[in-house]
């Protein structure tokens, strides 16, 4: 088993979003990506403006569509950093202390934990509660 990162070694792995992001795509895509329109290998680069990123022919790769934080304005590294405490985490997280360690609102607080809770259960495959509990 290997150990926990340290709250140090998480900022040094994620410094920021785009480290993140970059993260993000290798974890979801690989390193030598295909592209879908041309079938050129490793030949994606990232965009200025927005999360994605492009091939020489113009085809995007979005690497957060389809995960928690897709259409969410919070920083991908705050997002990271509730996966970090929720995975280091014994007893859970509330959200009012993602309130406290992120910066956010209350309401962003929720919703992160929220999606969170929500992923995890669907990558643990257990089925909502039912009937009388």
């Amino acid at each position: 088993m290997s150990q926990m990162p340290t709250i140090v070694e998480f900022f040094q792995n994620f410094p920021d979003d785009d480290t993140c992001l970059e993260h993000l795509f290798k974890t979801r895509f690989g390193d030598d990506v295909a592209c879908d329109r041309c079938g050129e290998i490793g030949k994606f680069r990232r965009l200025s403006k927005i999360p994605a990123y492009t091939c020489n022919c113009g085809q995007h790769i979005h690497p957060m569509a389809g995960t928690p934080f897709a259409k969410s304005r919070t920083p991908l590294q705050k997002w990271f950093y509730a996966m970090y405490l929720f995975t280091s985490s014994r007893h859970g997280v509330p959200a009012k202390e993602l309130q406290r360690q992120l910066g956010v609102t209350y309401k962003t607080a929720w919703r992160i934990g929220h999606e969170l809770r929500k992923y995890m259960a669907i990558i643990d495959g257990d089925p909502p509660l039912s009937g009388d509990v």
